[in-house]
C-alpha cells in the first residue's frame, strides 16, 4: 500500500467520522422556536440587496423548484420577503427581513463558537492549514 493510498483511506475514515458533525436535524431550536434548516440555508450568503430564486437555487446547488419551496418556508417563518426587482418588476427578489438577518447572525455565531471549541488547543498555524485545505477540498467537490 502506497503512502498516498494510506492517506486517502485515512481521509475517507475522517470524512465518515465527520458525519456526526455535519449531520443536522431538519429543525433547529432558536430561542424556543423551531427553525427549519432550509431557512438557514436560504439566509446564509443572501446578499443585502437580495437574490432571485434562480440565484438562490444556483448558490445552494438545488433545483429551482426546491429553492422556491425553501424560500416559501423561510417567508412563512418571517425571515425573508419577496419583492419586485427594481430593473424588472416581473423578476422577484428574495431579501432577508431584520428578523432573518438576526437569525443568520445567531446561527453564524453558534457555528463559529462550536468550531472554536473543537479547535481549542490547536495552533494558529494548524487552524489556518485546515481552513485552507478544507476550503480547497470543498471547492473541488462542489458541482460545477
Amino acid at each position: 500500500m502506497t503512502a498516498r493510498h494510506r492517506d486517502l483511506r485515512s481521509l475517507d475514515q475522517a470524512l465518515i467520522g465527520l458525519r456526526r458533525f455535519l449531520a443536522a436535524p431538519q429543525f433547529l431550536d432558536d430561542e424556543g422556536r423551531a427553525v427549519e434548516l432550509s431557512t438557514l440555508l436560504v439566509l446564509d450568503g443572501l446578499p443585502e440587496d437580495g437574490q432571485s430564486v434562480r440565484d438562490v437555487a444556483a448558490r445552494l446547488a438545488v433545483a429551482h423548484s426546491t429553492a422556491s419551496r425553501f424560500v416559501t418556508r423561510a417567508e412563512r417563518a418571517g425571515t425573508v420577503a419577496r419583492s419586485s426587482a427594481q430593473h424588472d418588476t416581473r423578476q422577484v427578489r428574495v431579501v432577508a427581513t431584520p428578523e432573518g438577518r438576526a437569525l443568520a447572525d445567531r446561527a453564524t455565531a453558534f457555528r463559529l463558537a462550536r468550531l472554536a471549541h473543537l479547535l481549542d488547543g490547536w495552533s494558529g498555524e494548524d487552524v489556518h492549514t485546515l481552513a485552507v485545505s478544507l476550503s480547497r477540498f470543498a471547492a473541488a467537490s462542489t458541482p460545477r
